[in-house]
């Protein structure tokens, strides 16, 4: 696997710890766009780079959701309706102000990040054979 790939899952995990940070300190809103960018970060991983320049976030869904497919679909029917769901959460979280989050809906995409986190790494052992 290529420094590309692994710095974007990196990249991944790191988000995903910062969104943990904040919702253990209570900011929802801000937990959950670190956890969005979670779960961009390990799509463009598995996507590969952008057909034209970089990746957009709703342009992303459809290829990951491909990719999925071509590796036996490995999400339930809830985690992916989270996952169609999550850029436009993350876009409300971010921009708007009156948007309210809940202690379960922060649970729900933590349950997703760590789901998806182990999609990409069942798919990286079947891949290269090992570890």
């Amino acid at each position: 696997m290529g420094d590309w790939k692994r710095n974007w899952i990196r990249k991944a995990r790191e988000h995903k710890r910062a969104g943990d940070i904040l919702f253990k300190s209570n900011l929802y809103r801000d937990a959950i766009s670190r956890l969005y960018y979670s779960a961009f970060s390990l799509m463009i991983a598995m996507c590969g780079r952008a057909p034209r320049g970089k990746w957009e976030h709703k342009g992303i869904l459809k290829p990951f959701q491909k990719w999925l497919f071509s590796n036996g679909n490995p999400l339930s029917r809830e985690e992916l309706k989270l996952l169609k769901e999550f850029y436009e959460r993350r876009r409300e979280a971010d921009y708007e102000t009156d948007v309210e989050v809940s202690t379960e809906e922060i649970r729900d995409y933590i349950n997703l990040v760590n789901r998806l986190l182990e999609v990409v790494n069942d798919s990286r052992k079947n891949y290269s054979g090992n570890s």
